[in-house]
């Protein structure tokens, strides 16, 4: 269900500037609503969502050069990315992102120590937790949007944002 990558990136100063002008400094307008599906109604964490023509920020953009590489198939296109940001004690709620078979792609983005947790999980069909990731900078997570999956938020010894950028796909028209 979950395939990892890590070191996916493998640029300090890329992920860092990232971190710290988008994140730190607000260079993205993050709201308390959900983005990621439409048919989800409750929030699930702090989100910026930017359609495709805005693919052009820094380490966003590189990510959506080298997750395309890992498309498998000709008809399945990244069609949005958004950022997710989660405080210590605000765990994420279980949610989808598409109704069908596809892959999405999520990118531990920020400066982390295993003790913090943040973990993500991905569920069966019946909500019973089946895989876990462990949240680690510079580290892409694969895993069917069709299944639910949360986040959950960084322990109350952490003073970071867990954050991720996530790429979601969508199957183009034979």
């Amino acid at each position: 269900m979950i395939k990892i990558f890590d070191n996916f990136i493998n640029d300090p100063y890329l992920i860092t500037g990232f971190f710290d002008k988008y994140v730190i400094e607000g260079h993205l307008q993050f709201s308390f609503q959900n983005k990621g599906n439409e048919d989800e109604t409750h929030p699930h964490s702090f989100t910026s969502s930017i359609n495709e023509k805005d693919f052009i920020v820094p380490l966003v953009y590189d990510l959506y050069k080298k997750c395309n590489q890992l498309l498998l198939e000709p008809n399945i296109n990244i069609h949005r990315w958004h950022a997710n940001i989660y405080p210590s004690g605000f765990d994420g709620s279980i949610h989808t992102d598409s109704d069908y078979s596809t892959p999405t792609y999520l990118y531990c983005v920020s400066p982390w120590k295993a003790e913090w947790g943040g973990e993500f999980i991905v569920y069966d069909e019946n909500k019973e937790a089946k895989e876990v990731a462990s949240f680690k900078q510079d580290r892409l997570i694969v895993f069917d949007g069709k299944y639910p999956h949360r986040a959950t938020a960084p322990t109350r010894v952490s003073s970071l944002l867990r954050t991720t950028i996530a790429f979601q796909t969508e199957i183009l028209e034979k």
